[in-house]
């Protein structure tokens, strides 16, 4: 029996062999029938996956007879909808339910190769078992928890009663991500909610979930045919607090085991929750791990159902036991995702699938008794409150491991890692990055290439002077400690909250940075319409941006960065996202230091910029204080995403004043396109006439402010808006006393918001040769050109070069009204009276439709859709 039993484990831990992790995210709990007598004893199941559809893989035969998917083919039936899904209640018998919640796709690719893995052990079970994949939303948990109603009497879709032989108890497996602050993503919520209620609730009787008479039993915890067993794996960042790592797959699991529940897999005693650090970059061997322990305790349950279809050979057995993971050798790993895992193992970035787990925390004693004593050891009955029991025993299996090898490894010392892992390299470069040692990057900005061919320039050009094909775009540091749902690098990039990792010299960072820079210069030669004394130019560096991806704050040695990059006369502008204020204080003096606003209250800031640090506001403020007290040119930067931080006008004034910032940069989010990390769209993408109404708003509040504030206090600055880039849809607001004079020939202000950069050069040397010596922002300002102010006809737009349209699309209307009704047609001409009523007409139509002119509608995922009235002649485009 005992060789049977371990090659039922080997065949079944074989089939994964047949696909990787992630090649199995399309796979969906339904299988065809295989014959009909397997058609009669055992149902179809089904589930519906995040898009509500089931789908099937077409299937072949293996040497044994038994159906396996083929990948890459798919049938997609769409006969049953969703809403007559066959999931059966998870306390019903010879039923095991994975669950899951889903954003980028991570757990749910998990969730489905383990239902792939079950549904192939247990296939050819004697008695229908049922495997039934869902997300977590799909059940009423209340229901299922407290109303286990008896399928025998229903219609259930696997008959209990039709079972002849011993059944086995449900189980329920959980496989959850963390979100903001240690929760379930917002759409999944309600099951932390009802768990909550449920084991608060004075009228639920005690551990209702537990079977009385199965619980006298010697050995209950294995020999409990009726009560629930339960199981769970969560995805999580240590880079975030650690008391939220995997919160939620840890609070779901310890509500269920209050409730009665028994645990389905355990170590020494106590019972195991399964974790996957996503900063360590290993998550797929540690889930491995944690399915390979639920795949033998599930087989051990079944053993009795388990039809035995061939005994493989000694030889193939004695090969089996040799392999650590699901390959049977480290040659045959055709079709497992362990292949990806121990190229990376190989390349230094952390073990493959079969290496040891890295972290599964075992939490609590569970009820497992000892052979010698016929007592129920269990969960303790005498806790007054859930939530103030005592803290569990924690002990991480790794502790173990590292045990058993203490004598190999006691005289070494810890060696620091290298930041970018060879995945996150990869999908980098992947996107164009040049990546300089352990932890930097350079990238060519699409405004270098633009000015390169005469097509404009950047913000940076219209707004302070800077020459767009002679700016480096880089950062000393990858890293990040926000993931803001705005982001345009789609989070490939590591996070931490500090400096954990190799160090690089300063000065072969900007000197390989440089050298990376012209290589893509020179490679843009052949570009069509590249201006050769451009080019030419653009070989030197004069400008570089810090604000490529990551934080470039956090790196130690920030410092003698700026210095080297000075020394080389190029100008700084340094973005950071104000969460590091000791190093913002310390920072030398730079050409313009930037501070990110993306939100205006604590609330609005957690769901924006996603932090990991939980005092991220207090942060943000301290930082945005510190600029008060810099001498040099410092901005606000607020990044506005329609829908999400576009309220509160107010709070980003009185943020705004806490630092008298010089500037304050007003920019509409752009859309970089759909991705797993992020759930924005393109109504989130405000238009560049909304942008520049909210900074009036802005400016009215800023004078408010001024005007209210008490006597013997020191006033905020006035601002005025200053200039405008429409092609990048954005507004700068500029403080009146440092960058306006007034003009003697008109009488009127005039700015000056440019920035003669030879003079700060000359400047930042005098620094460098004696750090006492000072100076200001008056010290190197330079005129605005007409062209770049704001209500210019340019709008931003340098007149030297040519505005390149593609596909020689050009707007429909070239002015609205204030309601946005169209004014003139393409070619500026006013639009008639007859054409206005008619356009009129159809956005009264709108405007009625939608009720009140504009909706916002939030999906499922946090996504927030807008149909905005006013807006709908502004996409509007016609071919010239």
């Amino acid at each position: 029996m005992g060789t049977s039993k371990q090659n039922v484990t080997s065949i079944a831990l074989a089939s994964l062999t047949a696909a990787t992790l992630v090649g199995y995210t399309l796979y969906v709990s339904s299988r065809k029938k295989d014959s009909s007598k397997s058609s009669q004893s055992q149902p179809k199941r089904e589930s519906n996956d995040e898009s509500s559809t089931c789908i099937e893989p077409d299937t072949t035969r293996n040497h044994q007879g038994q159906a396996l998917p083929v990948p890459g083919q798919i049938n997609v039936d769409a006969s049953k909808s969703p809403s007559e899904s066959s999931l059966r209640r998870i306390q019903a018998s010879n039923t095991i339910t994975i669950a899951y919640a889903s954003t980028t796709g991570t757990c749910k690719g998990f969730a489905t190769s383990l239902h792939f893995c079950l549904d192939k052990l247990l296939i050819h079970s004697k008695e229908p078992i049922k495997v039934q994949l869902c997300t977590v939303d799909e059940f009423d948990w209340w229901d299922e928890l407290l109303n286990n109603e008896n399928e025998e009497d229903g219609d259930g879709d696997v008959d209990a009663k039709a079972s002849t032989g011993k059944v086995a108890p449900p189980v329920v497996i959980f496989i959850l991500p963390t979100w903001t602050n240690g929760s379930l993503p917002e759409q999944y919520g309600s099951l932390l909610t009802s768990l909550d209620e449920v084991c608060h609730d004075w009228r639920v009787a005690p551990r209702p979930l537990r079977n009385v008479e199965e619980g006298k039993k010697k050995r209950a915890h294995w020999n409990d045919s009726k009560t629930l067993q339960v199981a769970s794996f969560g995805m999580g960042s240590t880079a975030y607090d650690s008391t939220t790592f995997c919160k939620p797959a840890k609070d779901v699991f310890k509500y269920i085991m209050k409730l009665g529940a028994r645990s389905l897999i355990s170590s020494q005693g106590k019972s195991v929750v399964g974790t996957g650090d996503d900063d360590a970059g290993d998550c797929k061997a540690d889930f491995k791990e944690w399915m390979e322990r639920v795949v033998k305790r599930i087989e051990e349950m079944h053993a009795h159902n388990i039809q035995i279809q061939e005994e493989p050979s000694v030889s193939e057995n004695k090969n089996k036991s040799k392999s650590k993971g699901c390959c049977k050798s480290e040659a045959d790993t055709s079709g497992c995702g362990c292949q990806e895992e121990k190229v990376q193992e190989d390349e230094g970035g952390g073990g493959g699938c079969c290496s040891t787990i890295k972290e599964e925390e075992e939490l609590f004693n569970d009820d497992d008794d000892d052979d010698d004593n016929d007592e129920v050891e269990d969960w303790s009955d005498d806790e007054s409150d859930y939530g103030e029991e005592k803290e569990p025993d924690v002990m991480d299996l790794e502790d173990i491991g590292n045990a058993m090898q203490s004598s190999n490894t006691s005289g070494k010392s810890k060696v620091l890692k290298e930041m970018v892992t060879p995945k996150q390299s990869k999908a980098l470069r992947k996107e164009g990055y040049r990546i300089i040692g352990t932890h930097s990057a350079v990238k060519l900005c699409r405004w270098t290439k633009h000015q390169l061919r005469g097509r404009g320039g950047c913000y940076k050009h219209t707004f302070y002077g800077i020459t767009s094909y002679q700016c480096m775009e880089a950062t000393p540091s990858l890293a990040c400690a926000n993931k803001c749902v705005f982001c345009w690098r789609h989070h490939k990039n590591p996070v931490g909250r500090e400096w954990r990792w190799k160090t690089d010299d300063p000065n072969m960072i900007v000197d390989l940075a440089v050298k990376e820079h012209i290589d893509m210069i020179k490679e843009t030669k052949g570009i069509p319409g590249v201006l050769k004394e451009r080019w030419e130019e653009a070989h030197t560096v004069r400008h570089c941006a810090l604000s490529l991806v990551g934080e470039p704050i956090m790196y130690p040695m920030i410092d003698e960065f700026l210095a080297d990059l000075h020394r080389r006369d190029i100008s700084t502008f340094l973005v950071t996202n104000g969460q590091h204020p000791q190093a913002i204080e310390d920072l030398r003096p730079i050409t313009q230091l930037y501070v990110s606003v993306d939100a205006s209250t604590p609330e609005t800031l957690e769901e924006i910029d996603r932090p990991l640090f939980r005092d991220a506001w207090d942060r943000l403020r301290r930082s945005l204080k510190s600029l008060k007290v810099k001498g040099q040119r410092t901005v606000a930067r607020l990044t506005i995403v329609k829908g999400w931080n576009s309220d509160e006008i107010s709070g980003y004034a009185k943020l705004i004043a806490l630092g008298h910032c010089s500037l304050v940069e007003v920019k509409g989010v752009t859309f970089c396109g759909k991705s797993d990390a992020s759930n924005l769209n393109m109504s989130n993408t405000p238009w560049h006439h909304e942008v520049v109404a909210m900074v009036q708003k802005l400016q009215k509040e800023l004078k408010k402010l001024r005007d209210e504030c008490p006597e013997g206090q020191e006033k905020i600055p006035e601002y005025g808006i200053a200039c405008e880039h429409k092609h990048s849809v954005s507004v700068l607001l500029a403080r009146v006393d440092q960058f306006s004079v007034d003009d003697p020939e008109t009488g009127k202000r005039r700015w000056r918001t440019w920035i003669d950069y030879d003079k700060f050069t000359m400047l930042a040397a005098k620094y460098a040769e004696d750090p006492t010596f000072t100076f200001g922002v008056e010290d190197y300002l330079d005129d605005t050109p007409k062209w770049a102010l704001f209500g210019a006809e340019e709008e931003g737009f340098d007149p030297t070069d040519t505005r390149h349209r593609k596909k020689k699309k050009h707007p429909k209307y070239t002015k609205y009204d204030s309601d946005g009704i169209p004014t003139h047609d393409d070619d500026r001409n006013p639009l008639g009276e007859e054409d206005r009523k008619r356009l009129r007409g159809m956005m009264d139509k709108k405007i009625s439709e939608l009720g009140d002119g504009m909706s916002v509608i939030d999906l499922k995922g946090g996504e927030k859709v807008i149909d905005d009235a006013s807006l709908m002649f502004r996409g509007l485009t016609v071919i010239k």
